[in-house]
């Protein structure tokens, strides 16, 4: 129900980086404008920020072509919901963060029901990497879209849809080059129980090889509540010293001092570069998925430093490439070749530039979305 004298926003964010993002953007609104209120979708960071919260990060756990099957018929009755919901409280403003294939579909289905009120994107889908006509798609329906990326404006603005840069949240990760390292190693499977369960056999293989290698090493797992009764289950009989937490001020400390990091794909790889913590990116997808976005992605790497130079700077092992042998191979290098570490994190910091606005990025996108609130 809408609150009189308050502006009424909806928000939805299905994904773990989402609901950073989402959650740190509402803080930042909140300092300037306390006459909003939230209700949506969101995880653990945004859900205390919701007055009404209709399903959390739990409801989301599918990715890819075929993995996302089982799920469809759930997701479009959660669609029908929220849409529901958006045209009876007419919210004043409607804000998406991310995951645009659930994304679009809900905004799609608003605006055929007459919703006519600002929709803001928070992050673009990725056209520059597979799908481009989806950026004519997002013209159409949406006012605007936050931009992690400069070059991204490009594919949408030739559409006339209007894009705020505002830069990707590693803003606010401090470079601290003059702390000393320890012998640690931090082991990332993912924000999804899904990736966790299809990745985990390679970070099992990968503390075999520090038994081996390095058994006086300690291995420092950080992640989310919802995942860490499971990954205690798979670590319980490890026998070198393995750290898991949740809680972010003991994560920082751990980063600070690991010399080394094995990383699930994504956010969290970018994070690992902003440290300057040498890494190596694994990740896999469905094999029938596989197969099908061989034929339309025109990216040839996963991960984003990757892309922009065009070039393997961040060892990255994915999908059919993703072997027990060559994992080995790649990981026993990372753990050993210290020469290859060094040129890896001088080569991340001359794109990482690429990669931020001159400003935070949060206090920009809260100041687009205040005007869009006046």
């Amino acid at each position: 129900m809408n609150i009189p004298n308050y502006k009424n926003v909806f928000i939805c964010a299905t994904e773990q980086s989402g609901d950073n993002i989402g959650s740190c953007i509402i803080n930042e609104l909140l300092i300037k404008n306390k006459n909003i209120k939230f209700d949506g979708v969101g995880g653990s960071k945004i859900s205390p920020f919701l007055n009404n919260q209709y399903f959390s990060l739990n409801d989301f756990k599918s990715i890819g072509i075929f993995e996302i099957l089982p799920s469809l018929i759930k997701y479009i009755k959660m669609i029908i919901f929220l849409s529901k919901k958006i045209i009876s409280n007419n919210y004043d403003l409607v804000i998406t963060i991310d995951s645009p294939d659930f994304n679009y579909p809900l905004i799609k289905r608003i605006r055929k029901k007459k919703y006519n009120k600002k929709v803001i994107q928070i992050v673009a889908p990725t056209v520059w990497a597979w799908r481009e006509y989806r950026a004519k798609k997002f013209a159409k329906l949406f006012d605007e879209i936050f931009i992690l990326f400069n070059f991204e404006n490009s594919y949408f603005s030739k559409f006339k849809l209007k894009t705020t840069f505002i830069g990707h949240p590693i803003f606010y990760i401090e470079n601290r080059n003059k702390i000393k390292k320890d012998n640690y190693i931090a082991f990332l499977p993912g924000s999804r129980l899904s990736e966790v369960k299809k990745l985990f056999n390679f970070f099992q293989i990968a503390y075999e090889q520090l038994v081996i290698i390095n058994p006086d090493i300690t291995i420092f797992i950080p992640t989310l509540p919802h995942l860490e009764k499971i990954i205690s289950v798979y670590v319980d009989r490890w026998k070198i010293k393995t750290i898991i937490t949740t809680d972010k001020i003991l994560i920082e400390k751990y980063y600070l001092i690991s010399k080394f990091a094995l990383v699930c794909s994504g956010t969290a790889s970018l994070e690992i570069a902003k440290r300057k913590i040498p890494q190596l990116v694994i990740y896999k997808l469905n094999f029938l998925t596989e197969i099908i976005l061989k034929k339309f992605v025109k990216v040839r790497y996963a991960n984003i430093i990757n892309i922009i130079a065009n070039k393997m700077i961040v060892p990255e092992l994915t999908n059919s490439s993703l072997t027990k042998k060559k994992f080995i191979k790649y990981f026993v290098n990372l753990i050993t070749d210290f020469d290859s570490n060094e040129k890896q994190i001088i080569a991340i910091n001359s794109y990482l530039k690429q990669l931020e606005s001159n400003q935070p990025p949060f206090t920009i996108a809260a100041k687009k979305i205040d005007e869009y609130l006046q």
